[in-house]
């Protein structure tokens, strides 16, 4: 009889089996863990394993465009003119001392005066983004979009010739970037007259005070005024410079003397041509005849003609035997002469008393008032003599003094007196004659 055995009772095919089962059991398990721990390993989002951020924050695997600090890019001038625009600039730099392209940030810039820190009058446009806006405690808005491959080109106007100081700051920037000074200096090409004083004036000359500025109002020291006569073909300039005043401000005395006897013209140009005051023209004196006794002194014509008056009166009488003759007619000419000399010798008298007066002060002292319109004729010739000396005052305004003289002028005295003796002892001897020759 033959014995049959189950195919799974067999040992060698049941230790095969228990090896395969093994295997598969093995592989099952080991297979997703590899898997998983593999280069290629992602977790259930798509980031990468937590092995990964690990090893990136601790810091080999460190991103270098990270931007560390600003600094200034190139250097900014050290003087500019008022008014001119300056180019400032930043860059962001990694902490290798790289630029960072992809850096873009708000910011803020203030330009401030370098001495009291307070709010300068300015503008500030950027590369990209145009004029920037500026706050009302004074700080202009840096958007992020002007920033360009890391660098901020910003460009200023500062429009007060004072020194300032103009930073770049906020919140958002890796670091504060230091401070750039800069000197604004006045615009001495471009001026504007003003407030000038009382003009010492004749028909043919002028001499007055006016201050002077740049076109952004700063005082000018150190800059020039051209004063142009024309007189037909003849041009002559003369440069007169600005200089400050006791009232912290500039100017200058503009004056001119027409030079010939014909008309001209005249005016005030600064350094770049522009014209601050005229052409004003110059009229040609009313005769010629006159042209040969403009250069004596006024007090030299009144002394002559009162010496001619007097001698024409003293041989008048001597020659008329000392009777009564009707007094001429005086001429206009002669009153001119009077006035004149009554108006110097009055001016004269004032100055002399108060020791030093303006032209104002002179009209609200005549007496009787008001104060004759040819004051300011009867002072600009007591000056041409040199009786008068001019000077500046508070405000710019001239004042009149008498000129130290080492000696008294020459004075002509008419001794009444003396005259009609010598009239009488004439009459006498004429007398003694006629009765020596009557029969």
């Amino acid at each position: 009889m033959t014995v049959v055995r189950p195919l799974f009772g067999n040992p060698p095919h049941r230790t095969a089996l228990l090896a395969f089962v093994a295997l598969a059991l093995l592989v099952a398990t080991v297979l997703p863990l590899a898997l998983l721990t593999g280069p290629s390993a992602r977790t259930a989002d798509g980031s990468p394993p937590l092995a990964t951020h690990l090893s990136s924050r601790d810091g080999p695997l460190r991103d270098a465009g990270i931007a560390t600090s600003i600094r200034e890019l190139g250097s900014a001038p050290a003087e500019v003119e008022v008014g001119m625009p300056t180019v400032f600039a930043w860059q962001a730099l990694d902490s290798g001392r790289a630029r960072v392209p992809t850096f873009a940030a708000e910011g803020e810039l203030t330009v401030t005066n370098s001495v009291n820190g307070s709010s300068v009058p300015a503008w500030v446009n950027g590369s990209t983004t145009g004029p920037l806006v500026r706050g009302a405690n004074g700080t202009f808005s840096v958007p992020s979009a002007a920033w360009t491959a890391g660098v901020l080109n910003l460009t200023v106007s500062v429009t007060s010739a004072v020194p300032v100081t103009v930073q770049l700051s906020g919140p958002l920037l890796p670091t504060r970037p230091d401070p750039v000074a800069l000197t604004v200096l006045p615009d001495l090409d471009h001026l504007v007259l003003y407030d000038h004083g009382q003009p010492v004036q004749s028909v043919r000359s002028n001499d007055t005070f006016w201050h002077v500025r740049d076109r952004f109002g700063d005082p000018t020291p150190g800059a020039f005024l051209i004063v142009e006569y024309s007189s037909g073909p003849s041009v002559s300039q003369a440069f007169v410079p600005v200089t400050w005043t006791m009232e912290g401000t500039t100017g200058a005395w503009v004056n001119y003397s027409a030079p010939g006897p014909g008309n001209g013209t005249w005016e005030v140009t600064d350094e770049a041509h522009t014209v601050l005051l005229g052409p004003v023209p110059v009229a040609a004196p009313a005769s010629s005849a006159s042209a040969p006794t403009a250069s004596l002194s006024p007090l030299v014509l009144v002394a002559a003609t009162l010496l001619a008056v007097g001698a024409a009166l003293g041989m008048g009488s001597l020659l008329l035997g000392g009777r009564a003759r009707p007094s001429p007619t005086i001429t206009e000419g002669e009153e001119e002469l009077r006035r004149l000399a009554e108006g110097r010798e009055t001016i004269v008298d004032l100055v002399r008393q108060a020791g030093s007066l303006g032209l104002p002060e002179i009209e609200d002292a005549w007496e009787p008032p008001p104060a004759p319109p040819a004051l300011a004729d009867w002072l600009a010739s007591l000056v041409t003599d040199g009786t008068l000396t001019v000077t500046l005052g508070e405000g710019g305004r001239a004042r009149f003094a008498l000129a130290e003289r080492r000696s008294r002028e020459p004075r002509v005295t008419l001794d009444e007196a003396a005259l009609e003796e010598g009239i009488a002892r004439r009459d006498a001897a004429v007398e003694d004659d006629e009765r020596e020759g009557a029969p």
